[in-house]
């Protein structure tokens, strides 16, 4: 109950369309007790001589016997005709208002979903795979647009309806509606019971739908490596099974659901048979009207279709307090520090960036340890060391990727905590060697987080990362779509494009992480032309896994597991011959030794 006032809070927007909605289920309960009302003096009219003779009919509201025949023929049939066009048209309303809430309510669940997960921590995606959480945006959200469209449409109407009828049952005979309503407790059990075994199906079911999505989407990502390896059948087998496990739980999904039918018929049958039994009893006796009871049983029979109706509602209410809870597991996941009020605009770096004896671990596991640097502004900070020194957590500490464990960030003297998330971001640019394109036009990927670049800032920014002559080169030059994750383009290209990317945002602070590492020669000459012009007046840090490309580094600084071991430039560290030094050497021997292996091949 929790969770749907929760989910329900999401309703205040549409609150006359509910409005709207509440008054067509009124209604429609209203002309269904009516109808019920209306089903004995039609069994009169049709066994009798009508009520001429002065007798009046129960359960009436007025007496029928100064009303003449001919007319009374005429007018309940009429009657039944218009209360069914009036239930119809309460039902349709009731169905459109509440299914256009329903749909409106998912539509802003989903983007609220979709705007939180933007707000989260990069360590949050570090530990969910992207398809669980596609998973989340898309299968649990229609599995709660399914749940709320049945409830929201059938709850409250056919709850409304239940009262009515049982409130005409009751005032028609209250002895003979005890009896009728012997079943009824009798449901109450199994409908728990079936709705604990849909709950615990159905968790199963968005698990292994989830996983379907990661499958989906590790596969369809690394397609080349996947048909390189010949591990197509490996993957479908792979998928095979979730799809496998997912299709069995649906089945005993089928047959929970199935039992509902025939256990609450069976119930209800038992029902039927004791009030019958009671109801020929009290008929014998002269106590109850044979159309008094046709009126009675009808109501009963009426009341079947919404107990009916309520169970299925159970069912489908414990299906989506699944997915709701999935759904609120993300929301309820802490976002990055909000841009509070109080927050320092900062809108450059003027003197330095400081590490003030920061520490960074990652639940248990110490990463970082009593960091101290200062980079002066415009200097060319240079981070080597072996793989999971902390290169990449240090330089991801500086966006506030990752918040310090201890210690501080400082930028001209003021913890970059104090600033606002936005412009602190606004300061930095990023290169990596995993180039992120949009499969969107070359232009837009250029032109990424302003719009209002203008095409000329566009095309200087392109030029000036040496990817204008390869771009007048594409089809439809900077209209070219870039495809998924840049894939129609080569590295080298892509590199370049983000390296304009970079240029056209213009942040006084630049971090690289191995730009280059993963590129040919060529496309490595063309690509540092591009970062040369990028670095040029710009406060950079380069991480870089080719000690070749940091020797003109204003400063290298050498980690080894979280800890600075070594400080300075190129030269000094060869003669301390110290960490540096020993890297240096061995991708110097691995060098020599690629050149010889080329040379004897040629031979």
């Amino acid at each position: 109950m929790r969770i749907y006032i929760r989910l329900l809070g999401y309703m205040r927007p549409y609150w006359l369309r509910v409005g709207i909605a509440i008054l067509c289920m009124l209604l429609f309960s209203l002309t269904s007790g009516a109808l019920a009302f209306l089903i004995g003096p039609a069994m009169k009219l049709l066994f009798s001589a009508g009520t001429s003779t002065g007798e009046t009919i129960s359960f009436i509201p007025f007496n029928l016997a100064s009303v003449p025949q001919e007319l009374l023929t005429l007018a309940i049939p009429i009657a039944i005709i218009v209360f069914s066009i009036i239930k119809g048209l309460a039902s349709y309303g009731n169905a459109y208002f509440m299914g256009s809430v329903g749909q409106r309510l998912i539509a802003d669940f989903r983007l609220t979903l979709y705007k939180h997960i933007l707000k989260l921590p990069i360590g949050f995606f570090a530990s969910n795979q992207s398809g669980g959480l596609s998973s989340r945006i898309f299968s649990d959200i229609a599995m709660l647009q399914q749940t709320l469209a049945v409830t929201l449409t059938n709850l409250l109407k056919q709850l409304l309806t239940l009262i009515v009828l049982a409130s005409i049952v009751l005032s028609m005979d209250f002895e003979l509606a005890l009896v009728a309503a012997i079943g009824f407790p009798l449901c109450v059990y199994p409908a728990l019971w079936l709705g604990k075994k849909i709950k615990k199906i159905s968790k199963r079911g968005q698990i292994s739908i989830a996983s379907m999505f990661d499958i989906i989407t590790e596969t369809f990502s690394a397609v080349r490596i996947v048909k390189a390896f010949g591990m197509e059948p490996f993957e479908a087998k792979r998928f095979e099974g979730e799809n496998n496990h997912y299709t069995r739980q649906m089945i005993r999904s089928v047959k929970v659901k199935g039992l509902s039918v025939p256990i609450m018929e069976t119930l209800g049958a038992f029902g039927f048979a004791v009030t019958i039994y009671y109801a020929a009893h009290r008929i014998g006796s002269g106590t109850l009207k044979p159309e008094d009871f046709v009126t009675f049983f009808a109501a009963v029979l009426m009341m079947y279709q919404p107990i009916r109706a309520l169970s299925n509602v159970n069912i489908s209410i414990q299906q989506g307090l699944v997915s709701a809870i999935r759904v609120f597991e993300i929301l309820d996941t802490p976002t990055e520090p909000l841009d509070t009020a109080g927050k320092i605009e900062v809108t450059t770096l003027n003197k330095e960036i400081e590490f003030k004896d920061v520490q960074f671990s990652y639940g248990k596991k110490g990463i970082l340890k009593s960091i101290n640097l200062r980079i002066k502004k415009g200097e060319t900070i240079a981070i080597v060391g072996a793989s999971g020194a902390g290169k990449t957590t240090l330089v991801n500490l500086i966006p506030r990727f990752f918040e310090t464990t201890s210690g501080a960030l400082l930028i001209d003297g003021t913890d970059i905590k104090d600033f606002s998330m936005k412009s602190l971001r606004s300061l930095i640019a990023i290169i990596s060697q995993d180039v992120i394109l949009f499969n969107d036009t070359i232009y837009n990927n250029i032109s990424y987080g302003d719009a209002s670049n203008t095409e000329a800032s566009v095309i200087k920014a392109a030029r000036t990362a040496n990817a204008e002559d390869f771009i007048n080169g594409l089809p439809e030059k900077y209209e070219t779509l870039a495809g998924e994750r840049g894939t129609r383009l080569s590295g080298g290209e892509r590199q370049r494009i983000s390296i304009a990317r970079a240029i056209l945002k213009n942040a006084p602070i630049l971090i690289m992480d191995e730009a280059t590492s993963s590129l040919d020669t060529e496309s490595e000459y063309e690509v540092q032309k591009g970062i040369a012009n990028l670095m040029r007046g710009r406060t950079a840090f380069v991480i870089a896994h080719r000690l070749s490309t940091v020797q003109n580094a204003s400063r290298i600084i050498v980690l080894s597991e979280g800890v600075i071991v070594e400080s300075g430039t190129h030269e000094e560290l060869l003669k301390i011959g110290g960490e540096y030094s020993r890297l240096y050497s061995m991708q110097f021997k691995d060098a020599r030794e690629d050149k010889k292996k080329e040379g004897d091949g040629n031979l």
